[in-house]
């Protein structure tokens, strides 16, 4: 009896220990030898394959975002067609989250622990994000090009984590900056998506108004994202008399409460929508072309329609087009696009030691990197902003105009920039 115990015991030991050293190896990075050079390798690498995830919106009330894994996939399929990244191909997972912060979990969950990703790109959504942040930082995996400008997320910076969307808070400042000295408004409408996302800009506008004499916030109109009829919030800012409107949104909201505007003959206001939400030509059939007429927004590069005789340009059209069709062409996938061009490259640096550790420190050697369509791009253990340079557009005639050159934010001097 006392022999059955004692071997009873050993094997609860056994178990213990085992179960130890897994949780062990899957804190770091579940990483293996590589018979060619001996080095470490993380995950989701082999001798011909790099398995990335991502999750995101391909379904529900912001399916436009699905555009982001298009441009994304289209890229990986170009690289693939020329050799891969170092000798290796892409391969892309990605989930349909609907945009549901639940949902989001259990996909970036599934990606780590089941598919056994490298690493994760793009994921979409400020609350999504914050309900997965626990376990991307609990596990260490890299998250490159955030598809948020969450403030919380970059400042002060996460290890494993590198920003990709242009920071809502620091565009907010550029926002009320551009009202103020360029546009001359004294009274400012604020119309923000009320959750995580939206209340940024509200807040960073909120706290820098005092630096701009005689300049105040007149209203603030909250909505949701999955909100359809938007007649009061329209007949609200229609009454504040404001000298600029400023909205933070994704695309559906901002196209049907302009639209709802246009109806009531509220449209002559300046209005001025974030990236996210206004810097999608698309944005003319989802609200109607001559309810979009005037809207200014934000882009970090040049319309892809603007430089049809770069290189580079003509391979996004090309592919995005040959895979996803053309409608698929647009400030969604363009971003996607250079956020997968910033990737590869931190996996070109990295070379053939694709551990986790060894990939995070190669990303932090961007310094004002312009092989993307983004202007610069700059990674330091202290800064994970990404790119801090946009400039502004306005929709006219069914296009982006141009009505900035590029701005660009200084975040050592929390001082905005005006390209002369």
């Amino acid at each position: 009896m006392k022999k059955k115990l004692t071997s009873a015991l050993a094997l609860i030991l056994t178990v213990i220990l085992l179960v130890s050293c897994n949780a062990q190896t899957s804190k770091n990075q579940s990483t293996k030898g590589d018979p060619k050079d001996g080095k470490k390798q993380a995950q989701g690498v082999t001798d011909k394959e790099i398995i990335v995830g991502l999750t995101g919106p391909q379904t529900g009330p912001v399916a436009e975002y699905d555009k982001v894994r298009r441009g994304v996939q289209a890229y990986f399929n170009y690289v693939n067609d020329n050799g891969g990244v170092n000798g290796r191909k892409l391969k892309l997972i990605a989930y349909d989250d609907q945009y549901q912060p639940a949902k989001t979990l259990q996909s970036i969950q599934r990606l780590i622990e089941q598919d056994k990703v490298f690493s994760i790109i793009y994921p979409i959504g400020t609350a999504n994000i914050a309900a997965s942040l626990q376990l991307l930082e609990k596990t260490g995996i890299p998250v490159t090009g955030l598809g948020t400008g969450a403030d919380k997320f970059v400042n002060p910076p996460v290890k494993n984590i590198f920003g990709g969307t242009f920071n809502y808070v620091v565009e907010a400042k550029v926002f009320l900056d551009y009202s103020v000295n360029k546009l001359n408004a004294k009274k400012i409408a604020i119309a923000y998506q009320n959750d995580d996302f939206g209340k940024q800009g509200l807040e960073a506008i909120k706290k820098n108004i005092g630096k701009y004499p005689g300049v105040s916030i007149v209203k603030e109109v909250p909505f949701l994202a999955t909100d359809k009829e938007f007649s009061s919030q329209a007949q609200q800012l229609k009454e504040a008399k404001a000298d600029v409107i400023i909205m933070n949104t994704t695309p559906a909201p901002a196209a049907a409460l302009r639209k709802e505007m246009h109806k009531i003959g509220a449209s002559n206001t300046p209005f001025i929508v974030s990236q996210t939400g206004g810097a999608d030509k698309n944005q003319f059939n989802l609200a109607g072309k001559d309810a979009w007429e005037g809207i200014i927004s934000s882009l970090q590069y040049p319309n892809y329609e603007e430089q049809m005789d770069n290189p580079d340009v003509k391979k996004y059209v090309e592919y995005v087009t040959k895979d996803f069709g053309k409608e698929s062409l647009g400030a969604l996938s363009e971003g996607a696009w250079s956020t997968a061009q910033v990737y590869v490259e931190g996996l070109k640096r990295a070379g053939n030691d694709l551990s986790w550790e060894n990939f995070i420190k190669k990303m932090e050697t961007f310094d004002k990197w312009d092989g993307s369509f983004y202007p610069s791009v700059t990674y330091t253990a202290e800064h994970r902003y990404g790119n801090t340079s946009l400039f502004l557009v306005q929709a006219k005639a069914g296009d982006l105009v141009p009505v900035t050159g590029n701005i660009h934010y200084d975040p050592e001097k929390d001082k905005i920039e005006y390209e002369k």
